[in-house]
Protein backbone atom coordinates (compact mmCIF):
# COMPACT_ATOMS: atom_id res chain seq x y z
CA UNK A 1 0.00 0.00 0.00
CA UNK A 2 1.51 3.39 -1.03
CA UNK A 3 1.70 6.64 1.04
CA UNK A 4 -0.97 7.92 -0.32
CA UNK A 5 -3.12 5.28 0.01
CA UNK A 6 -2.31 4.31 3.79
CA UNK A 7 -2.88 8.08 4.43
CA UNK A 8 -6.61 7.67 3.22
CA UNK A 9 -7.21 4.67 5.31
CA UNK A 10 -5.89 5.90 8.27
CA UNK A 11 -8.17 9.40 7.64
CA UNK A 12 -11.26 7.67 6.55
CA UNK A 13 -10.53 4.92 9.21
CA UNK A 14 -10.47 8.31 11.81
CA UNK A 15 -13.69 9.41 10.76
CA UNK A 16 -15.62 5.73 11.12
CA UNK A 17 -14.62 5.93 14.60
CA UNK A 18 -15.34 9.30 15.92
CA UNK A 19 -18.28 9.28 14.04
CA UNK A 20 -19.00 5.81 15.35
CA UNK A 21 -18.58 6.71 18.97
CA UNK A 22 -20.57 10.58 18.28
CA UNK A 23 -23.50 8.17 16.90
CA UNK A 24 -23.82 6.31 20.38
CA UNK A 25 -25.15 9.01 22.07
CA UNK A 26 -28.53 10.40 20.70
CA UNK A 27 -30.41 6.83 21.02
CA UNK A 28 -29.07 6.52 24.34
CA UNK A 29 -30.10 10.18 25.50
CA UNK A 30 -34.07 8.40 25.86
CA UNK A 31 -32.30 5.65 28.23
CA UNK A 32 -30.50 8.62 30.35
CA UNK A 33 -33.62 10.93 30.76
CA UNK A 34 -35.63 7.85 32.29
CA UNK A 35 -33.11 7.39 34.34
CA UNK A 36 -32.11 10.75 35.61
CA UNK A 37 -35.51 12.49 34.43
CA UNK A 38 -34.45 15.84 32.56
CA UNK A 39 -36.84 17.42 31.05
CA UNK A 40 -37.95 17.31 27.00
CA UNK A 41 -36.04 20.08 26.77
CA UNK A 42 -33.09 19.67 28.65
CA UNK A 43 -33.04 16.23 26.59
CA UNK A 44 -32.95 18.04 23.21
CA UNK A 45 -29.96 20.44 24.51
CA UNK A 46 -28.18 17.69 25.59
CA UNK A 47 -28.16 16.25 22.09
CA UNK A 48 -27.71 19.21 20.36
CA UNK A 49 -24.26 19.70 22.28
CA UNK A 50 -22.65 17.30 20.07
CA UNK A 51 -22.72 19.40 16.83
CA UNK A 52 -22.83 22.92 19.20
CA UNK A 53 -19.57 22.03 20.60
CA UNK A 54 -17.94 20.44 17.65
CA UNK A 55 -18.83 22.95 15.08
CA UNK A 56 -18.10 25.53 16.73
CA UNK A 57 -14.86 24.47 18.50
CA UNK A 58 -13.94 23.04 15.26
CA UNK A 59 -13.10 26.94 14.13
CA UNK A 60 -10.84 26.58 16.26
CA UNK A 61 -8.90 24.16 15.37
CA UNK A 62 -9.27 24.74 11.98
CA UNK A 63 -7.26 27.88 12.36
CA UNK A 64 -4.62 25.86 14.67
CA UNK A 65 -3.95 23.22 11.99
CA UNK A 66 -3.57 26.16 9.10
CA UNK A 67 -0.46 26.60 11.89
CA UNK A 68 0.84 23.61 13.17
CA UNK A 69 3.51 22.27 11.57
CA UNK A 70 2.34 18.34 12.43
CA UNK A 71 -0.80 19.12 12.39
CA UNK A 72 -1.77 15.54 11.99
CA UNK A 73 -1.40 14.77 15.73
CA UNK A 74 -4.46 16.63 16.09
CA UNK A 75 -6.74 13.64 14.14
CA UNK A 76 -4.03 10.88 16.04
CA UNK A 77 -5.10 12.18 19.34
CA UNK A 78 -9.30 12.55 18.62
CA UNK A 79 -9.43 8.81 18.29
CA UNK A 80 -7.99 8.96 21.86
CA UNK A 81 -10.29 11.52 23.33
CA UNK A 82 -13.18 9.81 21.70
CA UNK A 83 -12.61 6.59 22.85
CA UNK A 84 -11.56 7.49 26.47
CA UNK A 85 -14.71 9.59 26.82
CA UNK A 86 -16.96 6.81 25.72
CA UNK A 87 -15.29 4.51 28.36
CA UNK A 88 -16.22 7.06 30.79
CA UNK A 89 -20.41 6.93 30.31
CA UNK A 90 -20.81 4.71 32.90
CA UNK A 91 -19.92 7.27 35.28
CA UNK A 92 -22.03 10.14 34.05
CA UNK A 93 -24.83 9.83 37.55
CA UNK A 94 -26.05 12.86 37.00
CA UNK A 95 -26.78 15.40 33.48
CA UNK A 96 -23.90 17.56 34.55
CA UNK A 97 -21.67 14.80 34.19
CA UNK A 98 -23.62 13.71 31.12
CA UNK A 99 -22.99 16.60 29.42
CA UNK A 100 -19.29 16.95 30.14
CA UNK A 101 -18.63 13.45 28.14
CA UNK A 102 -20.87 14.66 25.59
CA UNK A 103 -19.07 17.64 25.23
CA UNK A 104 -15.34 15.88 24.99
CA UNK A 105 -16.98 13.56 22.09
CA UNK A 106 -18.04 16.67 20.60
CA UNK A 107 -14.49 18.00 21.31
CA UNK A 108 -12.81 15.35 19.81
CA UNK A 109 -15.52 15.55 16.15
CA UNK A 110 -13.90 19.35 16.08
CA UNK A 111 -10.28 18.07 16.58
CA UNK A 112 -10.54 15.39 13.67
CA UNK A 113 -12.25 17.24 11.37
CA UNK A 114 -10.61 20.31 10.03
CA UNK A 115 -7.19 18.32 9.55
CA UNK A 116 -8.42 15.78 8.37
CA UNK A 117 -10.54 17.64 5.69
CA UNK A 118 -8.03 19.32 4.31
CA UNK A 119 -5.24 16.69 4.41
CA UNK A 120 -7.46 14.63 1.93
CA UNK A 121 -8.39 17.44 0.12
CA UNK A 122 -4.42 17.56 -1.03
CA UNK A 123 -3.97 13.90 -1.94
CA UNK A 124 -5.57 13.88 -5.21
CA UNK A 125 -5.57 16.92 -7.96
CA UNK A 126 -8.28 15.28 -10.77
CA UNK A 127 -10.83 13.38 -8.64
CA UNK A 128 -11.03 15.83 -5.44
CA UNK A 129 -14.71 15.11 -4.97
CA UNK A 130 -14.04 11.38 -5.02
CA UNK A 131 -11.10 11.50 -2.30
CA UNK A 132 -13.57 13.62 -0.08
CA UNK A 133 -16.56 11.47 -0.42
CA UNK A 134 -14.06 8.37 0.41
CA UNK A 135 -13.34 10.22 3.38
CA UNK A 136 -16.80 11.16 4.19
CA UNK A 137 -17.83 7.54 3.25
CA UNK A 138 -15.93 6.27 6.42
CA UNK A 139 -17.68 8.76 8.26
CA UNK A 140 -21.40 8.09 7.41
CA UNK A 141 -20.55 4.34 8.15
CA UNK A 142 -19.59 4.96 11.52
CA UNK A 143 -23.23 6.80 12.04
CA UNK A 144 -24.91 3.89 10.51
CA UNK A 145 -22.70 1.10 12.30
CA UNK A 146 -23.00 3.37 15.64
CA UNK A 147 -26.69 4.32 15.70
CA UNK A 148 -27.58 0.63 14.69
CA UNK A 149 -25.77 -1.43 17.55
CA UNK A 150 -25.92 1.16 20.29
CA UNK A 151 -28.60 -0.34 21.92
CA UNK A 152 -28.17 -4.01 21.28
CA UNK A 153 -24.52 -3.23 22.11
CA UNK A 154 -26.15 -2.00 25.88
CA UNK A 155 -28.36 -4.83 26.12
CA UNK A 156 -24.96 -7.08 26.32
CA UNK A 157 -22.50 -5.07 27.92
CA UNK A 158 -24.56 -2.51 29.73
CA UNK A 159 -22.85 0.85 30.68
CA UNK A 160 -20.52 -1.25 33.28
CA UNK A 161 -18.57 -2.60 30.42
CA UNK A 162 -18.66 -0.23 27.53
CA UNK A 163 -15.21 0.41 28.61
CA UNK A 164 -14.68 -2.28 25.76
CA UNK A 165 -15.93 -0.06 23.49
CA UNK A 166 -12.87 2.09 23.59
CA UNK A 167 -10.40 -0.37 22.37
CA UNK A 168 -10.76 -0.18 18.49
CA UNK A 169 -10.14 3.80 18.69
CA UNK A 170 -7.16 3.55 20.81
CA UNK A 171 -5.94 0.54 18.52
CA UNK A 172 -6.70 3.15 15.15
CA UNK A 173 -4.86 5.65 17.11
CA UNK A 174 -1.52 3.64 17.13
CA UNK A 175 -2.17 2.95 13.05
CA UNK A 176 -2.50 6.75 12.40
CA UNK A 177 0.84 7.56 14.19
CA UNK A 178 2.50 5.37 11.91
CA UNK A 179 0.62 5.94 8.81
CA UNK A 180 0.06 9.56 8.64
CA UNK A 181 2.92 11.80 7.02
CA UNK A 182 4.74 13.85 9.64
CA UNK A 183 4.50 16.69 7.67
CA UNK A 184 0.66 18.41 7.60
CA UNK A 185 0.58 16.82 3.75
CA UNK A 186 2.17 13.26 1.92
CA UNK A 187 5.08 14.33 -0.04
CA UNK A 188 4.81 15.40 -3.26
CA UNK A 189 1.21 17.08 -2.65
CA UNK A 190 1.25 20.52 -3.25
CA UNK A 191 1.20 22.97 -0.34
CA UNK A 192 -1.43 25.57 -0.89
CA UNK A 193 -1.01 29.31 -0.22
CA UNK A 194 -2.34 29.98 3.67
CA UNK A 195 -1.15 33.68 3.61
CA UNK A 196 -3.50 36.54 2.96
CA UNK A 197 -6.79 37.33 4.10
CA UNK A 198 -9.91 34.85 3.21
CA UNK A 199 -11.99 37.90 1.59
CA UNK A 200 -8.85 39.00 -0.58
CA UNK A 201 -10.40 36.10 -2.79
CA UNK A 202 -12.29 36.87 -5.43
CA UNK A 203 -15.19 34.53 -5.05
CA UNK A 204 -15.34 35.14 -1.61
CA UNK A 205 -19.22 36.49 -2.04
CA UNK A 206 -20.01 32.90 -3.43
CA UNK A 207 -18.35 31.28 -0.27
CA UNK A 208 -20.17 33.53 2.30
CA UNK A 209 -24.15 32.28 0.18
CA UNK A 210 -22.16 28.68 0.33
CA UNK A 211 -21.79 28.71 4.41
CA UNK A 212 -25.26 30.18 5.05
CA UNK A 213 -26.86 26.68 2.53
CA UNK A 214 -24.43 24.70 4.83
CA UNK A 215 -26.23 26.32 7.97
CA UNK A 216 -29.43 25.23 6.70
CA UNK A 217 -28.69 22.37 5.54
CA UNK A 218 -27.46 21.47 9.30
CA UNK A 219 -30.11 22.98 10.87
CA UNK A 220 -32.73 20.29 9.12
CA UNK A 221 -31.13 17.39 9.26
CA UNK A 222 -29.99 18.28 12.94
CA UNK A 223 -33.36 19.21 13.81
CA UNK A 224 -35.19 16.42 12.79
CA UNK A 225 -32.53 13.71 13.75
CA UNK A 226 -32.21 15.04 17.48
CA UNK A 227 -35.75 15.27 18.02
CA UNK A 228 -36.51 11.44 16.30
CA UNK A 229 -35.75 9.42 19.15
CA UNK A 230 -37.40 11.68 21.80
CA UNK A 231 -40.38 11.66 19.06
CA UNK A 232 -40.18 7.95 19.20
CA UNK A 233 -40.06 7.55 22.79
CA UNK A 234 -43.71 9.84 23.27
CA UNK A 235 -45.19 7.60 20.94
CA UNK A 236 -44.10 4.44 22.72
CA UNK A 237 -41.79 2.72 20.93
CA UNK A 238 -38.71 0.62 21.55
CA UNK A 239 -35.31 2.56 22.15
CA UNK A 240 -34.18 0.44 19.39
CA UNK A 241 -36.34 1.55 16.80
CA UNK A 242 -35.13 4.96 16.39
CA UNK A 243 -31.55 3.37 16.35
CA UNK A 244 -32.88 1.71 12.98
CA UNK A 245 -34.27 4.37 12.23
CA UNK A 246 -30.73 6.70 12.42
CA UNK A 247 -28.48 3.95 10.90
CA UNK A 248 -30.50 3.22 7.79
CA UNK A 249 -30.67 7.38 7.21
CA UNK A 250 -26.94 7.37 7.95
CA UNK A 251 -26.44 4.20 5.48
CA UNK A 252 -28.51 6.09 2.85
CA UNK A 253 -26.51 9.35 3.61
CA UNK A 254 -22.70 7.93 2.87
CA UNK A 255 -24.68 6.43 -0.38
CA UNK A 256 -25.51 9.89 -1.14
CA UNK A 257 -22.51 11.70 0.12
CA UNK A 258 -20.41 9.65 -3.00
CA UNK A 259 -23.12 10.04 -5.32
CA UNK A 260 -23.62 13.59 -4.87
CA UNK A 261 -19.57 14.07 -4.56
CA UNK A 262 -18.97 12.14 -7.87
CA UNK A 263 -21.60 13.64 -9.89
CA UNK A 264 -20.33 17.04 -8.63
CA UNK A 265 -16.87 16.61 -10.33
CA UNK A 266 -18.55 16.39 -13.85
CA UNK A 267 -21.98 18.47 -13.69
CA UNK A 268 -20.78 21.40 -11.08
CA UNK A 269 -21.18 22.03 -7.11
CA UNK A 270 -24.12 24.14 -7.86
CA UNK A 271 -26.32 21.95 -9.88
CA UNK A 272 -25.69 19.29 -6.76
CA UNK A 273 -26.69 22.14 -4.38
CA UNK A 274 -30.02 22.47 -6.22
CA UNK A 275 -30.29 18.83 -6.50
CA UNK A 276 -30.05 18.18 -2.69
CA UNK A 277 -31.99 21.71 -1.59
CA UNK A 278 -34.73 20.25 -3.71
CA UNK A 279 -34.87 16.89 -2.06
CA UNK A 280 -34.53 18.15 1.14
CA UNK A 281 -37.75 20.33 0.73
CA UNK A 282 -39.67 17.66 -1.03
CA UNK A 283 -38.93 14.37 0.88
CA UNK A 284 -39.05 16.59 4.83
CA UNK A 285 -42.54 17.52 3.77
CA UNK A 286 -43.44 14.20 3.06
CA UNK A 287 -41.95 13.00 6.11
CA UNK A 288 -43.72 15.28 8.35
CA UNK A 289 -47.42 14.53 6.15
CA UNK A 290 -46.86 10.73 7.18
CA UNK A 291 -46.64 11.28 10.35
CA UNK A 292 -43.25 12.17 10.86
CA UNK A 293 -42.47 8.03 11.39
CA UNK A 294 -41.98 6.89 7.91
CA UNK A 295 -39.27 3.87 7.48
CA UNK A 296 -39.29 5.43 3.74
CA UNK A 297 -39.42 9.40 3.91
CA UNK A 298 -36.73 9.88 6.98
CA UNK A 299 -34.12 7.98 4.98
CA UNK A 300 -35.31 9.75 1.59
CA UNK A 301 -34.34 13.28 3.15
CA UNK A 302 -31.07 12.23 4.85
CA UNK A 303 -30.23 11.12 1.12
CA UNK A 304 -30.81 14.70 -0.02
CA UNK A 305 -29.52 16.23 3.18
CA UNK A 306 -26.03 14.08 3.08
CA UNK A 307 -26.11 14.76 -1.01
CA UNK A 308 -23.56 17.64 -0.67
CA UNK A 309 -21.49 17.14 2.43
CA UNK A 310 -18.39 16.35 0.53
CA UNK A 311 -19.30 18.55 -2.65
CA UNK A 312 -19.31 21.56 -0.58
CA UNK A 313 -16.03 21.11 1.00
CA UNK A 314 -14.33 21.20 -1.91
CA UNK A 315 -16.83 24.03 -3.54
CA UNK A 316 -15.52 26.13 -0.38
CA UNK A 317 -11.73 25.12 -1.30
CA UNK A 318 -12.16 25.98 -4.88
CA UNK A 319 -13.92 29.65 -3.60
CA UNK A 320 -11.46 30.44 -1.07
CA UNK A 321 -8.14 29.34 -2.20
CA UNK A 322 -5.96 29.67 1.25
CA UNK A 323 -6.94 28.79 4.58
CA UNK A 324 -7.85 25.20 4.30
CA UNK A 325 -8.09 24.65 7.67
CA UNK A 326 -10.45 27.27 8.62
CA UNK A 327 -12.32 27.11 5.20
CA UNK A 328 -13.14 23.30 6.05
CA UNK A 329 -14.03 23.98 9.45
CA UNK A 330 -16.45 26.50 8.47
CA UNK A 331 -18.61 23.94 6.04
CA UNK A 332 -18.33 21.02 8.30
CA UNK A 333 -18.17 22.80 11.84
CA UNK A 334 -19.53 26.32 12.37
CA UNK A 335 -22.51 25.54 9.67
CA UNK A 336 -22.92 22.13 11.97
CA UNK A 337 -22.66 24.12 15.37
CA UNK A 338 -25.05 27.12 14.14
CA UNK A 339 -27.80 23.96 13.54
CA UNK A 340 -27.26 22.28 16.70
CA UNK A 341 -27.92 25.77 18.53
CA UNK A 342 -31.48 26.11 16.82
CA UNK A 343 -32.39 22.42 18.06
CA UNK A 344 -32.11 24.05 21.24
CA UNK A 345 -34.84 26.36 20.18
CA UNK A 346 -36.94 23.74 18.49
CA UNK A 347 -36.53 21.87 21.75
CA UNK A 348 -38.22 24.94 23.81
CA UNK A 349 -40.55 24.79 21.27
CA UNK A 350 -41.22 21.39 21.28
CA UNK A 351 -41.86 21.36 24.87
CA UNK A 352 -44.58 23.73 24.53
CA UNK A 353 -46.33 22.71 21.63
CA UNK A 354 -45.61 19.46 20.19
CA UNK A 355 -42.01 18.12 18.13
CA UNK A 356 -44.50 17.56 15.01
CA UNK A 357 -44.74 21.28 15.16
CA UNK A 358 -41.12 21.59 15.47
CA UNK A 359 -40.74 19.73 12.02
CA UNK A 360 -43.34 22.29 10.70
CA UNK A 361 -40.94 25.09 11.65
CA UNK A 362 -38.29 23.33 9.16
CA UNK A 363 -40.13 23.15 6.13
CA UNK A 364 -40.07 26.95 5.98
CA UNK A 365 -36.18 26.35 6.47
CA UNK A 366 -36.16 23.96 3.74
CA UNK A 367 -38.01 25.85 1.48
CA UNK A 368 -35.47 28.84 2.16
CA UNK A 369 -32.58 26.43 1.75
CA UNK A 370 -34.03 26.01 -2.11
CA UNK A 371 -34.01 29.80 -2.48
CA UNK A 372 -29.80 30.45 -0.98
CA UNK A 373 -28.83 27.38 -3.51
CA UNK A 374 -30.14 29.32 -6.37
CA UNK A 375 -27.81 31.98 -5.38
CA UNK A 376 -24.58 29.89 -5.68
CA UNK A 377 -22.14 31.25 -7.98
CA UNK A 378 -21.62 28.95 -11.28
CA UNK A 379 -18.41 27.55 -12.42
CA UNK A 380 -18.15 30.46 -15.07
CA UNK A 381 -19.38 33.18 -12.58
CA UNK A 382 -16.06 31.54 -10.71
CA UNK A 383 -13.67 31.07 -13.48
CA UNK A 384 -14.70 35.02 -14.52
CA UNK A 385 -14.09 36.28 -11.20
CA UNK A 386 -10.51 34.45 -10.76
CA UNK A 387 -9.49 35.96 -14.44
CA UNK A 388 -11.04 39.43 -13.40
CA UNK A 389 -7.66 39.89 -10.48
CA UNK A 390 -4.67 39.64 -12.74
CA UNK A 391 -6.75 42.45 -15.14
CA UNK A 392 -7.56 44.49 -12.06
CA UNK A 393 -3.60 44.33 -10.45
CA UNK A 394 -2.33 44.91 -14.38
CA UNK A 395 -4.49 47.68 -13.93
Amino acid sequence: MNRIRKALLAISGGHFVVEWYAAFLPPLVPVFRTRLGFSLGAAAALGASLPIVSGLVQTVFGLLSDRMRHANALIVTSSILAAVSLALLPLARSFGWLLLIFTAIALSLAMFHPQAAAGTSQLSVSNKGRFMSVFNFGGSMGSFVGSLVVIPLFGLLHFERFWLLAIPGIALAFFQAFALPRQEYPEGAERTGKGGRMTDSPAFKGYIVLVANAMLTATIFNGVTILLPLLFQELGFQPGKAGVYLAIGSLVGAIANVIGAELSDHIGRRTINLIGATGVAVTLLMFVLTGSTSIFWFPAMSFFACFTLSSNIVFAHELVTNHRGLVSASIMGLSWGVGGVVVIILGQWAQHTSITSAYHLLIGVAAILVVFAFLLPTRHAISAAGASVPTQKQG
